[in-house]
């Protein structure tokens, strides 16, 4: 089905060329996009003796392929064709990706990709998608994404499954509630693991105030499900936008219990300036806190982080160029050095 669908959308590409002249009448349209990023990223331990080491960050090559074939029906395909994270296993992340091409317990080569039909004021979505949760932070694209800022439960989720949804959107367009059935990442190949999630999500706008509110419940085991409730909401303004992100859930990869998520509190407050259309600095930190249950002991176990990045696109009416230099302290959390630097470049290069 993943070839299938990837496929269909490109054989429409030669349909969009020839009618390109004709696009405002038939409604067709279609976007190309190649995204390779580049960082460099050295992180470095606070203890005494603690070391050093050197990374790629997140280094890697995707695409963006999407556009209209009807004024009802469109399509969106996000590929992600290289990761290259480590200089000591070079193309071990890329490796990883094309092997987990069958599986739904980890990402792969293909994000997403997906037909909508839209009629009125509701909206049908059949492919894979990103799963309805994770607020403001789930809803960037992952080549934005600075690894060392963003949540464990983001680093620790497959997000992207199988399935569909039905979106509503108010008259005013002012909200869109949404019902989505997906596979889950807690099973091995999708569908055939017999275990789903179903979503629900309210994103509104109103005034200055943004909102990506979302209830999902993630099937862990056959009959058995964890609730995860995600509140994202920003306040617009001219220069500033100011974000938090609320999670009922911490990621925590635990191999010895098989689990993926915890039961816990994830709050990620944000503040992002932009001055100018070539420049924005954005603060972000993250706390996170859950017990770890043992047969002796209840411990909480606490991480936060904080960190600084500074955007520069040096294009002129376009910030299809993004420069960027990051700066993250996050202490006590196996994941990460405490201290992590990264100084990058991000192109979106449109071929169509």
């Amino acid at each position: 089905m993943k070839r299938l669908l990837v496929v269909c959308a490109a054989s429409l590409l030669p349909c969009f060329l020839v009618s390109a002249q004709e696009a405002d009448n038939s409604g067709r349209s279609v976007e190309l996009s190649v995204i390779p990023r580049l960082d460099l990223n050295p992180t470095f331990s606070t203890e005494k003796g603690g070391g050093s080491e050197f990374t790629l960050g997140n280094t890697s090559l995707y695409s963006l392929f999407e556009g209209n074939i009807t004024e009802n029906l469109s399509f969106s395909v996000a590929n992600h064709w290289a990761a290259f994270d480590s200089v000591h296993d070079f193309f071990g992340s890329t490796k990883t990706l094309y092997q987990n091409t069958l599986y739904s317990y980890d990402t792969n080569w293909l994000d997403w990709a997906y037909l909508t039909y839209s009629f009125g004021q509701f909206a049908v979505s059949l492919g894979k998608d990103m799963i309805t949760t994770g607020g403001l932070e789930f809803d960037d694209y992952d080549f934005e994404v600075h690894p060392a800022l963003v949540s464990t439960y983001w680093h620790e989720l497959a997000c992207y499954q199988w399935g569909g949804k039905f979106a509503f959107t108010t008259p005013s367009e002012g909200d869109t509630f949404s019902f989505q059935f997906s596979t889950s990442p807690f099973g091995d190949r999708p569908f055939a693991s017999g275990l789903f999630n179903y979503s629900l999500e309210w994103r509104g706008e109103h005034g200055p105030l943004e909102t990506i509110w979302s209830a999902t419940a993630f099937g862990t085991a056959p009959g058995k499900y964890q609730p995860v409730f995600a509140l994202g909401q920003r306040l617009n303004f001219d220069s500033i936008t100011v974000g938090l992100d609320a999670f009922s859930i911490v990621g925590d990869e635990d191999e010895e219990e098989n689990t993926l998520l915890r039961k816990g509190i994830t709050l990620m407050p944000s503040v992002l300036y932009s001055p100018s259309d070539s420049f924005d600095i954005l603060a972000k930190g993250g706390y996170e806190n859950y017990s770890l249950e043992t047969v002796l002991k209840d411990d909480p176990v606490q991480h936060w982080w904080a960190g600084l990045a500074l955007h520069w696109y040096p294009l002129k009416d376009s910030q299809d160029l993004r420069v960027h230099a990051v700066a993250v302290y996050r202490p006590g959390n196996e994941l990460f050095m405490p201290v992590s630097l990264t100084l990058g470049v991000l192109y979106n290069i449109g071929i169509l």
